[in-house]
């Protein structure tokens, strides 16, 4: 009598748990194959990729910035010594996620599941030894020019910048669309294959950006 449902039930539990299985394996497995950079101009600068268990962010030394991305970005840096930490997502979990509990399920699927507007987060910072989650990479002054280039092509330059949580922060409307397959941390990883840096192909999750980057040198 009870055969029949379970079955149904069964077939649509393993149809929905599949494309969520497949996605995962395929984000893990890409991770142990990184593209191949092996350049040889010397890696004379540092950049760093701070992290978490869901998001990243690319950090760079404020005396570093390139002219064009330095005047883009005056309103964020006044002037100031430190670091920069760009970040990209979905534009409504950005406003209305101040930390990770604030978000709600109807926000992550909506940002998921529909090619949603996005912003860049730019967060100022004076410090960055006390955090925890910092992975240094070595690049060159090419690698690091791309980076910063390929960093200013996701701003939507047509539109002004939005209040952040603080002082130290604001938010850049992007270009680009947020959705499953393009993720904050696909952005994060292509922007370094942009610059030449060895990551894994596809980054949709946190950790195949930190670990398929190179090891320290």
């Amino acid at each position: 009598m009870f055969q029949k449902p379970f079955k149904h039930i069964l077939a649509f539990t393993i149809l929905l748990i599949s494309p969520i299985l497949i996605y995962s394996l395929v984000a893990y497995i890409l991770t142990f194959y990184p593209q191949d950079k092996r350049l040889s101009t010397k890696k004379c600068k540092d950049i760093y990729i701070l992290y978490d268990k869901m998001h990243t962010d690319i950090l760079i030394n404020i005396d570093d910035l390139n002219e064009p991305l330095h005047s883009y970005l005056t309103d964020s840096i006044q002037n100031r010594k430190g670091y920069l930490a760009f970040g990209w997502g979905d534009k409504e979990t950005y406003l209305n996620t101040p930390t990770w509990s604030d978000i709600s399920i109807l926000t992550t699927l909506k940002a998921l599941f529909i090619n949603t507007p996005s912003l860049l987060h730019v967060i100022y910072y004076k410090d960055i030894e006390w955090f925890k989650h910092l992975k240094r990479v070595k690049v060159s002054l090419e690698q690091e020019e791309l980076l910063m280039q390929s960093i200013l092509n996701s701003f939507n330059k047509k539109e002004n910048p939005l209040q952040g949580y603080s002082k130290n922060d604001l938010f850049y409307p992007s270009l680009y669309r947020y959705n499953l397959f393009y993720t904050c941390n696909t952005w994060t990883g292509e922007r370094l294959r942009d610059a030449n840096i060895s990551v894994a192909y596809w980054t949709p999750f946190s950790y195949n950006v930190v670990a398929s980057l190179p090891q320290n040198e």
